[in-house]
Protein backbone atom coordinates (compact mmCIF):
# COMPACT_ATOMS: atom_id res chain seq x y z
CA UNK A 1 0.00 0.00 0.00
CA UNK A 2 2.99 2.36 0.84
CA UNK A 3 4.49 1.73 -2.44
CA UNK A 4 1.20 2.47 -4.57
CA UNK A 5 0.52 5.26 -2.09
CA UNK A 6 4.01 6.45 -3.65
CA UNK A 7 3.42 5.85 -6.99
CA UNK A 8 0.12 7.87 -6.74
CA UNK A 9 2.13 11.22 -6.26
CA UNK A 10 4.57 10.19 -8.68
CA UNK A 11 2.25 10.40 -11.71
CA UNK A 12 2.03 12.94 -13.84
CA UNK A 13 -1.03 14.68 -15.62
CA UNK A 14 -2.20 11.87 -18.39
CA UNK A 15 -0.41 8.84 -17.23
CA UNK A 16 -3.90 7.70 -15.21
CA UNK A 17 -5.66 8.02 -18.55
CA UNK A 18 -2.33 5.78 -19.88
CA UNK A 19 -2.98 3.37 -17.30
CA UNK A 20 -6.87 3.26 -17.83
CA UNK A 21 -6.28 2.25 -21.37
CA UNK A 22 -4.07 -0.25 -20.87
CA UNK A 23 -6.71 -2.15 -18.74
CA UNK A 24 -7.74 -3.13 -21.86
CA UNK A 25 -4.46 -5.01 -22.91
CA UNK A 26 -1.17 -4.29 -24.88
CA UNK A 27 -1.46 -0.97 -26.73
CA UNK A 28 0.94 0.82 -29.08
CA UNK A 29 1.69 4.16 -29.23
CA UNK A 30 -0.57 4.60 -32.13
CA UNK A 31 -3.22 2.92 -30.18
CA UNK A 32 -2.88 4.85 -27.46
CA UNK A 33 -3.18 8.41 -29.45
CA UNK A 34 -6.38 7.20 -31.17
CA UNK A 35 -7.57 6.31 -27.34
CA UNK A 36 -6.66 9.61 -26.72
CA UNK A 37 -8.52 11.61 -29.47
CA UNK A 38 -11.57 9.10 -28.78
CA UNK A 39 -11.51 11.05 -25.24
CA UNK A 40 -11.26 14.14 -27.03
CA UNK A 41 -13.88 13.85 -29.35
CA UNK A 42 -16.16 12.35 -26.45
CA UNK A 43 -15.55 15.30 -24.19
CA UNK A 44 -17.12 17.82 -27.18
CA UNK A 45 -14.13 18.72 -28.80
CA UNK A 46 -13.82 17.26 -32.96
CA UNK A 47 -9.89 16.86 -33.29
CA UNK A 48 -7.83 14.63 -34.61
CA UNK A 49 -3.48 13.98 -34.13
CA UNK A 50 -3.13 13.05 -37.91
CA UNK A 51 -1.04 16.09 -38.24
CA UNK A 52 0.95 15.24 -34.97
CA UNK A 53 3.27 18.25 -35.66
CA UNK A 54 0.39 20.62 -34.69
CA UNK A 55 -2.22 18.88 -32.41
CA UNK A 56 -2.29 18.81 -28.87
CA UNK A 57 0.06 18.56 -26.64
CA UNK A 58 -0.33 14.47 -25.44
CA UNK A 59 1.04 12.94 -28.57
CA UNK A 60 4.34 15.21 -28.18
CA UNK A 61 5.33 14.19 -23.83
CA UNK A 62 3.59 10.41 -24.66
CA UNK A 63 7.00 8.62 -24.66
CA UNK A 64 8.13 10.82 -21.27
CA UNK A 65 4.90 9.48 -19.96
CA UNK A 66 5.50 6.05 -21.42
CA UNK A 67 9.25 6.26 -19.66
CA UNK A 68 8.04 7.40 -16.41
CA UNK A 69 5.40 4.83 -15.88
CA UNK A 70 7.90 1.89 -16.92
CA UNK A 71 10.81 3.57 -14.37
CA UNK A 72 7.93 3.18 -12.20
CA UNK A 73 7.68 -0.48 -13.13
CA UNK A 74 3.72 -0.18 -13.85
CA UNK A 75 3.92 -0.35 -17.14
CA UNK A 76 6.57 -2.35 -19.78
CA UNK A 77 7.42 -2.84 -23.54
CA UNK A 78 6.92 -6.16 -25.17
CA UNK A 79 6.50 -7.42 -28.78
CA UNK A 80 5.94 -3.42 -29.88
CA UNK A 81 3.17 -2.86 -27.37
CA UNK A 82 2.66 -1.67 -23.80
CA UNK A 83 1.01 -3.82 -21.09
CA UNK A 84 0.84 -3.21 -17.32
CA UNK A 85 2.68 -5.09 -14.93
CA UNK A 86 0.59 -6.81 -12.39
CA UNK A 87 1.49 -3.52 -9.84
CA UNK A 88 0.49 -1.53 -13.11
CA UNK A 89 -2.70 -3.58 -12.99
CA UNK A 90 -3.71 -3.01 -9.63
CA UNK A 91 -3.04 1.20 -9.88
CA UNK A 92 -4.84 1.35 -12.95
CA UNK A 93 -8.04 -0.41 -11.26
CA UNK A 94 -7.49 1.23 -8.05
CA UNK A 95 -7.39 4.93 -10.00
CA UNK A 96 -10.20 3.61 -12.27
CA UNK A 97 -12.45 2.12 -9.61
CA UNK A 98 -11.80 5.88 -7.79
CA UNK A 99 -12.69 8.13 -10.41
CA UNK A 100 -15.74 6.70 -11.34
CA UNK A 101 -17.06 6.32 -7.65
CA UNK A 102 -16.09 10.07 -7.35
CA UNK A 103 -17.86 11.06 -10.67
CA UNK A 104 -20.97 8.92 -9.29
CA UNK A 105 -21.45 10.63 -6.42
CA UNK A 106 -20.57 14.26 -7.81
CA UNK A 107 -23.42 13.53 -10.60
CA UNK A 108 -26.03 11.91 -7.84
CA UNK A 109 -24.87 15.26 -5.53
CA UNK A 110 -25.19 18.03 -8.41
CA UNK A 111 -28.11 16.46 -10.17
CA UNK A 112 -30.10 15.75 -6.83
CA UNK A 113 -33.36 18.00 -5.94
CA UNK A 114 -32.79 17.86 -2.33
CA UNK A 115 -29.42 19.59 -3.48
CA UNK A 116 -30.62 22.46 -5.82
CA UNK A 117 -33.14 23.33 -3.31
CA UNK A 118 -30.87 24.10 -0.62
CA UNK A 119 -28.64 25.87 -2.82
CA UNK A 120 -30.75 28.08 -3.94
CA UNK A 121 -31.68 28.66 -0.38
CA UNK A 122 -28.03 29.99 -0.15
CA UNK A 123 -27.71 31.66 -3.38
CA UNK A 124 -31.48 33.56 -3.08
CA UNK A 125 -30.29 34.81 0.38
CA UNK A 126 -26.71 35.60 -0.91
CA UNK A 127 -28.90 37.91 -3.62
CA UNK A 128 -31.41 38.97 -1.32
CA UNK A 129 -28.51 40.84 0.95
CA UNK A 130 -26.85 42.28 -2.22
CA UNK A 131 -30.38 43.67 -3.73
CA UNK A 132 -31.43 45.23 -0.91
CA UNK A 133 -27.86 46.85 1.26
CA UNK A 134 -27.15 48.49 -2.21
CA UNK A 135 -30.71 49.51 -3.07
CA UNK A 136 -31.45 51.11 0.45
CA UNK A 137 -27.98 52.45 0.27
CA UNK A 138 -28.74 54.95 -3.20
CA UNK A 139 -32.35 54.51 -2.88
CA UNK A 140 -33.04 52.76 -6.03
CA UNK A 141 -36.86 51.43 -5.57
CA UNK A 142 -36.09 48.86 -8.38
CA UNK A 143 -33.24 47.23 -6.58
CA UNK A 144 -34.93 46.76 -3.45
CA UNK A 145 -38.39 45.80 -4.44
CA UNK A 146 -36.25 43.04 -6.43
CA UNK A 147 -34.29 42.64 -3.24
CA UNK A 148 -37.00 41.89 -1.47
CA UNK A 149 -38.40 39.30 -4.24
CA UNK A 150 -35.26 37.78 -3.61
CA UNK A 151 -35.97 37.80 0.15
CA UNK A 152 -39.36 35.94 0.00
CA UNK A 153 -37.40 33.43 -2.40
CA UNK A 154 -35.76 32.63 0.44
CA UNK A 155 -38.72 31.46 2.44
CA UNK A 156 -40.05 29.83 -0.68
CA UNK A 157 -36.53 27.66 -1.24
CA UNK A 158 -36.84 26.77 1.90
CA UNK A 159 -40.35 25.35 1.15
CA UNK A 160 -38.74 23.57 -2.12
CA UNK A 161 -36.58 21.75 0.07
CA UNK A 162 -39.47 20.62 2.52
CA UNK A 163 -41.52 20.11 -0.32
CA UNK A 164 -39.30 17.98 -2.02
CA UNK A 165 -37.82 16.27 1.23
CA UNK A 166 -41.35 14.94 2.56
CA UNK A 167 -43.01 14.62 -0.81
CA UNK A 168 -45.22 17.38 -0.84
CA UNK A 169 -44.33 19.75 -3.94
CA UNK A 170 -47.83 20.56 -4.24
CA UNK A 171 -47.52 22.53 -1.32
CA UNK A 172 -44.32 24.10 -1.67
CA UNK A 173 -45.27 25.01 -5.21
CA UNK A 174 -48.83 26.53 -3.94
CA UNK A 175 -46.74 28.45 -1.43
CA UNK A 176 -44.60 29.68 -3.66
CA UNK A 177 -47.36 31.01 -6.30
CA UNK A 178 -48.85 32.70 -2.83
CA UNK A 179 -45.81 34.04 -2.04
CA UNK A 180 -45.15 35.74 -6.23
CA UNK A 181 -48.48 37.21 -5.83
CA UNK A 182 -48.06 38.96 -2.65
CA UNK A 183 -44.71 40.01 -3.75
CA UNK A 184 -46.54 41.47 -6.96
CA UNK A 185 -49.01 42.90 -5.08
CA UNK A 186 -46.24 44.65 -2.84
CA UNK A 187 -43.61 46.14 -5.54
CA UNK A 188 -46.82 47.36 -7.56
CA UNK A 189 -47.79 49.41 -4.87
CA UNK A 190 -44.58 50.81 -3.91
CA UNK A 191 -44.27 51.64 -8.02
CA UNK A 192 -47.47 53.45 -8.35
CA UNK A 193 -46.71 55.28 -5.10
CA UNK A 194 -43.22 56.35 -6.01
CA UNK A 195 -44.91 57.37 -9.81
CA UNK A 196 -47.17 59.81 -8.16
CA UNK A 197 -44.51 61.10 -5.67
CA UNK A 198 -41.43 60.72 -7.62
CA UNK A 199 -37.70 60.13 -5.83
CA UNK A 200 -34.36 60.56 -6.87
CA UNK A 201 -32.38 57.68 -7.37
CA UNK A 202 -28.41 57.74 -7.26
CA UNK A 203 -26.45 56.01 -10.13
CA UNK A 204 -22.98 54.34 -8.63
CA UNK A 205 -20.56 51.87 -10.31
CA UNK A 206 -21.90 49.64 -7.16
CA UNK A 207 -25.82 49.56 -7.92
CA UNK A 208 -24.91 48.96 -12.10
CA UNK A 209 -22.77 46.37 -10.58
CA UNK A 210 -25.39 44.89 -8.09
CA UNK A 211 -27.81 44.52 -10.44
CA UNK A 212 -25.32 42.50 -13.35
CA UNK A 213 -24.43 40.31 -10.42
CA UNK A 214 -27.59 39.51 -9.18
CA UNK A 215 -29.07 39.41 -12.78
CA UNK A 216 -26.13 36.63 -13.71
CA UNK A 217 -26.26 34.52 -10.85
CA UNK A 218 -29.98 34.46 -10.83
CA UNK A 219 -30.52 33.08 -14.44
CA UNK A 220 -27.25 30.80 -13.92
CA UNK A 221 -29.78 29.91 -11.04
CA UNK A 222 -32.85 29.22 -12.78
CA UNK A 223 -30.99 27.17 -15.37
CA UNK A 224 -29.77 24.80 -13.00
CA UNK A 225 -33.15 24.96 -11.52
CA UNK A 226 -34.79 23.72 -14.75
CA UNK A 227 -32.30 21.49 -15.64
CA UNK A 228 -32.73 19.42 -12.51
CA UNK A 229 -36.70 20.28 -12.41
CA UNK A 230 -37.31 18.64 -15.60
CA UNK A 231 -35.05 15.68 -15.55
CA UNK A 232 -36.91 14.67 -11.74
CA UNK A 233 -40.01 16.14 -13.02
CA UNK A 234 -40.23 18.43 -9.98
CA UNK A 235 -43.30 20.88 -10.14
CA UNK A 236 -41.45 23.20 -7.28
CA UNK A 237 -38.21 23.41 -8.96
CA UNK A 238 -39.41 24.43 -12.60
CA UNK A 239 -41.42 26.92 -10.52
CA UNK A 240 -38.28 28.16 -9.12
CA UNK A 241 -36.91 28.41 -12.16
CA UNK A 242 -39.63 30.38 -13.72
CA UNK A 243 -39.02 32.66 -10.50
CA UNK A 244 -35.45 32.88 -10.97
CA UNK A 245 -35.75 33.87 -14.49
CA UNK A 246 -37.95 36.46 -14.04
CA UNK A 247 -35.23 37.92 -11.42
CA UNK A 248 -32.52 37.67 -14.28
CA UNK A 249 -34.86 40.05 -16.35
CA UNK A 250 -36.06 42.52 -13.45
CA UNK A 251 -32.25 42.79 -13.04
CA UNK A 252 -31.86 44.16 -16.43
CA UNK A 253 -34.67 46.51 -16.32
CA UNK A 254 -33.40 47.68 -13.12
CA UNK A 255 -29.99 48.22 -15.17
CA UNK A 256 -32.33 50.14 -17.15
CA UNK A 257 -34.04 52.28 -14.71
CA UNK A 258 -30.49 52.89 -13.06
CA UNK A 259 -29.11 54.29 -16.53
CA UNK A 260 -32.06 56.66 -16.97
CA UNK A 261 -31.76 57.69 -13.61
CA UNK A 262 -28.09 58.59 -14.11
CA UNK A 263 -29.40 61.27 -16.41
CA UNK A 264 -32.09 62.68 -13.94
CA UNK A 265 -34.60 60.44 -15.23
CA UNK A 266 -36.00 58.84 -12.13
CA UNK A 267 -39.98 57.94 -13.20
CA UNK A 268 -38.48 55.05 -14.94
CA UNK A 269 -36.67 52.95 -12.30
CA UNK A 270 -40.43 53.19 -10.73
CA UNK A 271 -41.80 52.33 -14.35
CA UNK A 272 -40.23 49.38 -13.87
CA UNK A 273 -40.54 48.25 -11.00
CA UNK A 274 -44.58 48.00 -12.62
CA UNK A 275 -43.29 46.04 -14.73
CA UNK A 276 -41.56 43.75 -12.66
CA UNK A 277 -44.75 43.46 -10.89
CA UNK A 278 -46.45 42.49 -13.75
CA UNK A 279 -44.03 39.87 -14.93
CA UNK A 280 -44.12 38.14 -11.45
CA UNK A 281 -48.00 38.38 -11.80
CA UNK A 282 -48.14 36.69 -15.25
CA UNK A 283 -45.91 33.80 -13.58
CA UNK A 284 -47.82 33.09 -10.47
CA UNK A 285 -50.77 33.28 -12.53
CA UNK A 286 -49.46 30.31 -15.30
CA UNK A 287 -47.65 28.48 -12.26
CA UNK A 288 -51.17 28.44 -10.33
CA UNK A 289 -53.21 26.77 -13.28
CA UNK A 290 -50.35 24.57 -13.90
CA UNK A 291 -50.16 23.64 -10.36
CA UNK A 292 -54.71 23.12 -10.53
CA UNK A 293 -54.39 20.76 -13.22
CA UNK A 294 -51.75 18.27 -11.27
CA UNK A 295 -54.24 18.78 -8.48
CA UNK A 296 -56.74 16.99 -10.26
CA UNK A 297 -54.48 14.38 -11.00
CA UNK A 298 -53.28 14.94 -14.50
CA UNK A 299 -49.37 13.96 -15.29
CA UNK A 300 -46.96 17.03 -15.16
CA UNK A 301 -46.33 17.66 -18.45
CA UNK A 302 -42.74 19.01 -18.88
CA UNK A 303 -42.35 20.48 -22.41
CA UNK A 304 -44.71 23.04 -21.06
CA UNK A 305 -41.60 24.62 -19.34
CA UNK A 306 -39.51 24.73 -22.45
CA UNK A 307 -36.56 27.08 -22.18
CA UNK A 308 -34.67 28.99 -24.63
CA UNK A 309 -31.17 27.70 -23.93
CA UNK A 310 -32.15 24.02 -24.56
CA UNK A 311 -32.55 25.34 -27.81
CA UNK A 312 -29.25 27.30 -27.37
CA UNK A 313 -27.71 23.65 -26.37
CA UNK A 314 -29.38 21.35 -29.01
CA UNK A 315 -28.10 23.73 -31.85
CA UNK A 316 -24.30 23.53 -30.22
CA UNK A 317 -24.58 19.90 -30.20
CA UNK A 318 -26.03 19.78 -33.69
CA UNK A 319 -22.83 21.96 -34.92
CA UNK A 320 -20.48 19.76 -33.36
CA UNK A 321 -21.59 16.75 -35.22
CA UNK A 322 -21.43 18.41 -38.66
CA UNK A 323 -17.98 18.63 -37.44
CA UNK A 324 -17.17 15.58 -36.42
CA UNK A 325 -19.03 14.37 -39.70
CA UNK A 326 -16.81 16.02 -41.51
CA UNK A 327 -13.51 15.52 -39.51
CA UNK A 328 -14.24 11.54 -40.29
CA UNK A 329 -15.66 11.77 -43.73
CA UNK A 330 -11.96 12.18 -44.44
CA UNK A 331 -11.19 8.89 -43.66
CA UNK A 332 -14.24 7.31 -44.56
CA UNK A 333 -17.91 7.28 -46.57
CA UNK A 334 -19.71 4.26 -45.43
CA UNK A 335 -22.71 4.52 -43.93
CA UNK A 336 -21.95 1.71 -41.37
CA UNK A 337 -17.89 2.68 -40.83
CA UNK A 338 -19.80 6.31 -39.78
CA UNK A 339 -22.03 4.45 -37.15
CA UNK A 340 -19.29 1.94 -35.59
CA UNK A 341 -17.00 5.27 -35.10
CA UNK A 342 -19.87 6.99 -33.84
CA UNK A 343 -20.31 3.60 -30.95
CA UNK A 344 -16.70 3.42 -30.43
CA UNK A 345 -16.24 7.40 -29.81
CA UNK A 346 -19.61 8.13 -28.11
CA UNK A 347 -21.14 5.00 -26.33
CA UNK A 348 -17.80 4.21 -24.47
CA UNK A 349 -18.05 1.47 -21.39
CA UNK A 350 -14.94 1.57 -20.64
CA UNK A 351 -14.26 5.37 -19.59
CA UNK A 352 -14.44 5.95 -15.93
CA UNK A 353 -16.17 9.30 -17.28
CA UNK A 354 -19.05 7.96 -18.95
CA UNK A 355 -21.22 8.68 -15.54
CA UNK A 356 -20.92 12.16 -16.27
CA UNK A 357 -23.05 13.91 -18.74
CA UNK A 358 -20.80 14.63 -22.04
CA UNK A 359 -21.23 18.20 -23.60
CA UNK A 360 -22.61 16.42 -26.66
CA UNK A 361 -25.22 13.57 -24.66
CA UNK A 362 -28.71 14.21 -25.57
CA UNK A 363 -28.85 14.00 -29.22
CA UNK A 364 -30.44 11.75 -31.60
CA UNK A 365 -27.50 11.42 -33.92
CA UNK A 366 -28.60 7.92 -35.10
CA UNK A 367 -31.95 9.56 -36.69
CA UNK A 368 -30.43 12.59 -36.91
CA UNK A 369 -27.72 11.43 -39.73
CA UNK A 370 -29.25 11.52 -42.83
CA UNK A 371 -30.84 14.88 -42.12
CA UNK A 372 -27.80 16.50 -41.23
CA UNK A 373 -26.16 15.10 -43.94
CA UNK A 374 -28.62 16.61 -46.05
CA UNK A 375 -27.95 19.79 -44.93
CA UNK A 376 -24.40 19.21 -45.57
CA UNK A 377 -25.03 18.29 -48.79
CA UNK A 378 -27.09 21.69 -48.95
CA UNK A 379 -24.56 23.51 -48.11
CA UNK A 380 -22.13 22.35 -50.86
CA UNK A 381 -20.18 20.36 -48.37
CA UNK A 382 -20.72 16.54 -49.40
CA UNK A 383 -21.89 14.79 -52.49
CA UNK A 384 -24.39 11.89 -51.52
CA UNK A 385 -24.74 8.93 -53.06
CA UNK A 386 -26.67 6.37 -51.76
CA UNK A 387 -24.92 4.89 -48.08
CA UNK A 388 -21.94 7.19 -49.31
CA UNK A 389 -20.64 10.44 -48.68
CA UNK A 390 -18.25 12.41 -50.20
CA UNK A 391 -16.37 15.42 -48.68
CA UNK A 392 -16.25 18.15 -51.87
CA UNK A 393 -13.32 20.64 -52.25
CA UNK A 394 -15.06 23.20 -50.09
CA UNK A 395 -16.13 20.51 -47.70
CA UNK A 396 -12.14 19.43 -47.12
CA UNK A 397 -11.56 23.32 -47.05
CA UNK A 398 -14.33 23.72 -44.39
CA UNK A 399 -12.83 20.40 -41.60
CA UNK A 400 -9.25 22.03 -42.22
CA UNK A 401 -10.33 25.68 -40.75
CA UNK A 402 -12.98 23.66 -38.03
CA UNK A 403 -10.14 21.09 -37.06
CA UNK A 404 -7.63 24.34 -36.78
CA UNK A 405 -10.10 25.77 -34.29
CA UNK A 406 -11.10 22.97 -32.19
CA UNK A 407 -7.08 22.19 -31.67
CA UNK A 408 -6.88 25.75 -29.89
CA UNK A 409 -9.91 24.67 -27.67
CA UNK A 410 -12.71 26.11 -29.58
CA UNK A 411 -14.92 23.33 -30.46
CA UNK A 412 -16.73 24.52 -33.22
Amino acid sequence: MAKNNEIKIKLKHHEPFILSCLKKGPLTKERLLQEYERFVQFMGFPVTFSNRKRGWAFHRQLDDYLNHLQSLALVVFENGAYRLTESGAEEARRRYEKVRTAHIKLRASILNPETASKLSVLVNAAVASLKLTVGFAFNSVALVADGFDSLVDVSSAIAVFLGIKHKRELVSTSFIILMMFGTAGYIGYESISRLISPESVETTALTVLAAVISGGVCYAMSIYQHYIGKRSGSISLLSQSIDSRNHGFQAAAVLIGLIFAAFGIFLVDSIVALLVAGLILKSATELMIETIRMARGEELDTTRFGREYEQAVSGQRRRFFKTWLLLNLKEMNNRDDILARYHYVFAPDDLPIVTVVNPVAGFDFLNQLDVIMQELADDGLVIIQGDRFYLTDKGRRTSNRRLARARFGIPF
